[in-house]
């Protein structure tokens, strides 16, 4: 059976890599955003005591905790995101695959139904040969 839909298949194909990408960059992002939560907590706690009691919260906020609650909220985000997007190439390829069974469904409907082969007539039996 022919392959049809070339366009929709190049779409569906550039869906599904893009959401990989997403994925990609999203865990990578979060690890950043971990990593700088945990680096910077340090200059934002310095920056907190030297300006007295009221910014003590956000040295706490600012540190490990924040780090990994903002790597936390990435994810979960970026996750929905870059699993959306491959998620329309696989309905793409999906919506592909429905069209391509039901055509096939039609033309094996269409064909003459099956008739088993007739076998062969055997001669009638002769009772009295002619000598």
């Amino acid at each position: 059976m022919e392959k049809r839909y070339r366009a929709l298949r190049i779409i569906g194909s550039a869906y599904k890599i893009l959401g990989a990408i997403v994925l990609v960059i999203t865990i990578v992002g979060a690890l950043g955003i971990c990593l700088a939560g945990i680096v910077g907590g340090t200059a934002l706690r310095d920056f907190s005591r030297e300006f007295g009691p009221g910014m003590r919260s956000m040295g706490v906020l600012g540190g490990a905790i924040g780090g990994i609650l903002s790597a936390l909220i990435t994810l979960v985000f970026g996750g929905v995101g870059g699993l959306t997007v491959y998620a329309t190439g696989e309905a793409i390829y999906l919506l592909i695959d429905i069209e391509e069974n039901t055509r096939a469904t039609r033309l094996a409907h269409q064909q003459p139904p099956y008739q088993p082969a007739v076998p062969p007539a055997t001669p009638p039996e002769v009772k009295n040969p002619v000598p």
